[in-house]
Formats: structure tokens, C-alpha cells, sequence
């Protein structure tokens, strides 16, 4: 039999961020002493739930066959972040064997059901920026900053129109929004009120996201307050660029992973193209603000194990969670911030 656990977690109480000590009872009743699962131990993989049977894996029904992306709330998955090669996609793959399961599959509709939907060449769209992130002569914030150019050009599918679009694109286009003034402020306000009113209310039981929390009020004080005041902001500034702008390069084949990942899990699919964009940069932000803290916290330079420890507390915590996006888009729309170059300003740090 499984010990509870015992563990410290951040709620808000009057509005102030405290520490208490609970019994985590979420433990899985069917896991073994040596974590393993009982009833995959003693009556095969057959036996499990499709949720157990799926995880990490999200897999789409599509016009092209079984489509499976990976969640990163999954440590070893997590790990895969770190291959340097661009993530290569198979057809059928030898030895692969798909299990029986009734549920827990996402499906895309037929053509008929994809115009219906305006995304007649969804297909196409996601190919595209698949390609872009993976185009590696642009940093990635550049290539960030394409994909939102193209996706906000594009209206109904219209491949042919963003093609002729994308051979006379200007250089100089990209240049200046780039050259946006930066919103460290909005973006640290952006994050602080996702995080207080969308995770600190109910608590957190998972450890590294708690841990990265504990860091952001706690020892640094960056979020401890009703406001995110100039102070603050300078603080992290100083930490973005003494322990993460120089190096950027060292990091930037996990954040390409990350995305096409996020890419092939079908978000652009699900919801409407510049929205799934808003959602990519929003995770984007969040994961490079508590690389940073840590990277404060420890006093050490930003590496891949730091960036793919948080992409997975995050994943473990709040990507599951289809109403976490809502609360977010809802966020960036409230504030009038979902214009392309006010989203793209987020990155400009």
C-alpha cells in the first residue's frame, strides 16, 4: 500500500500568498512500491483505462490516419525537448501498435466539415508553420514573429494568398516588429494575474510547479504584491539579461520542439488560428518568466534542463486544463491586447 504524502502548498487567503502543510491522497491506488502500475502488472495493458493506456500521448483521428502528439507533463516525455535534430514525423512506423480504445481521441471532421469551419486547408496551415518554426536561419523569436505575420494574413485557408504574401514579405516588416517597444510590465501583470486568480486560488499540489511559485512570491518577491511595480519589473530585467539573453542560442532547439509539438497537437485546430497563436506565445511567456526566476534564484545561467523542468511543471499543472485557456484568452482580449503587435511585444524583451 502507497504512503500519503506529505506536502506544502500556496493558497490565497486575504489576499495573501501562505504556506500550508496537506496529505496528498492523489496518488494513483494502483500503483506498486516500485511505482509501477498493478493491474498493467497483472492482467496487461489491455486492462487499463484508456486515459492510462493514452498518456502521454494525444492522439487525433484525422483524414490521414491516427495522429499522436506527446504532453510534456510526462517527465521522460519532457526530456525529449532536448534533441538538437528538428523533430522528424513517421507514417505508420514499423513495430508501432495502436491499443483499443474507445475514448480519449480527439477527432478532425471530413473536408466538408473542415470548410464548414473555415479551415479548408488546415492541413496545409499546420504543415506551414511546422516549417517556419523549424527554420532555423531565424532566431526563434523571429520565427515567432513570422507565424504570427502569416496567421494573422491568413482568412479562410487562403494558402494560395499567404504563399504570394510570404514571396514579397519584407524583410523590413519583420525588422520593425521586432523593433517593438518592449511590455516587461503588462507582461509580468499578464502572468502575475493568470497565476493568482487561475492557480493560487484552488492551490497547488504538483511539487515543480509549486516549487517555481515558491520562487516567484517567496524568494524573490517578484509577485508578492497587488501590483507589479517598476522595481520589479527592473529586477527582472536585470535577471533577463544577465542570466538569459546571452544564452538564448543554448535553449532555443527546446523551444522548437515545444512548439511543434504544440503545433501537431492540433491547437490550431481547436481553436481559431490567432488565437492558438495568443495561447503559444502566452505559454511561451509563462515558461521563459520562471526560467528566468530560477535562473535568479540560483544564481546560474539558463540551460535546457532549467527550460524543460518548467515546461513540465507547467504541463503537469495547467495545460490539461481547457479552461485555463479560456481564462487566458479572455485575459489578453480584455486588455485590448490581442492585436498582433501588442502580442508580439510580449517577446520583445
Amino acid at each position: 500500500k502507497l504512503h500519503d504524502r506529505i506536502k506544502t502548498l500556496i493558497v490565497v487567503e486575504d489576499g495573501e500568498q501562505k504556506e500550508i502543510t496537506v496529505v496528498d491522497r492523489s496518488v494513483c491506488r494502483f500503483l506498486a512500491d516500485d511505482g509501477l502500475c498493478m493491474i498493467q502488472k497483472k492482467y496487461g495493458v489491455e486492462a487499463l483505462s484508456d486515459t492510462c493506456k493514452t498518456f502521454p500521448r494525444n492522439i487525433f483521428i484525422t483524414e490521414r490516419g491516427y495522429e499522436i502528439s506527446i504532453s510534456y507533463a510526462c517527465p521522460t516525455a519532457a526530456m525529449s525537448l532536448k534533441e538538437k535534430a528538428p523533430v522528424e514525423f513517421y507514417l505508420d512506423p514499423d513495430g508501432y501498435q495502436f491499443l483499443e480504445i474507445n475514448e480519449q481521441l480527439g477527432r478532425i471532421g471530413s473536408k466538408v466539415d473542415l470548410l464548414k469551419a473555415g479551415k479548408g486547408n488546415y492541413f496545409e496551415v499546420e504543415e506551414m508553420l511546422v516549417d517556419i518554426v523549424q527554420f532555423r536561419e531565424m532566431d526563434i523569436d523571429t520565427r515567432l514573429i513570422l507565424m504570427g505575420i502569416v496567421l494573422d494574413k491568413l482568412k479562410d485557408g487562403d494558402m494560395a494568398g499567404i504563399r504570394q504574401y510570404l514571396q514579397n514579405l519584407d524583410a523590413e516588416i519583420i525588422s520593425q516588429l521586432k523593433g517593438l517597444p518592449s511590455q516587461p510590465a503588462f507582461m509580468m501583470k499578464l502572468v502575475k494575474e493568470a497565476v493568482d486568480k487561475r492557480l493560487l486560488q484552488g492551490g497547488i499540489s504538483e511539487k515543480k510547479m509549486n516549487k517555481l511559485l515558491g520562487i516567484a512570491y517567496g524568494t524573490l518577491k517578484l509577485l508578492n504584491e497587488e501590483s507589479v511595480s517598476d522595481e520589479k519589473v527592473k529586477r527582472f530585467l536585470e535577471g533577463y539579461n544577465k542570466y538569459y539573453k546571452p544564452n538564448i542560442e543554448g535553449i532555443s532547439h527546446v523551444f522548437e520542439n515545444y512548439f511543434v509539438n504544440f503545433i501537431f497537437s492540433k491547437k490550431f485546430y481547436t481553436y481559431k488560428y490567432i488565437d492558438a497563436f495568443f495561447l503559444m506565445i502566452f505559454f511561451y511567456v509563462l515558461i521563459r518568466f520562471f526560467s528566468v526566476t530560477v535562473c535568479m534564484a540560483e544564481d546560474r545561467a539558463v540551460d535546457e534542463d532549467i527550460v524543460v523542468n518548467v515546461i513540465n511543471a507547467i504541463e503537469r499543472t495547467i495545460v490539461h486544463n481547457t479552461n485555463y485557456y479560456k481564462d487566458v484568452l479572455y485575459l489578453v482580449k480584455e486588455g485590448d491586447y490581442h492585436r498582433l503587435p501588442y502580442v508580439i511585444s510580449l517577446m520583445n524583451l
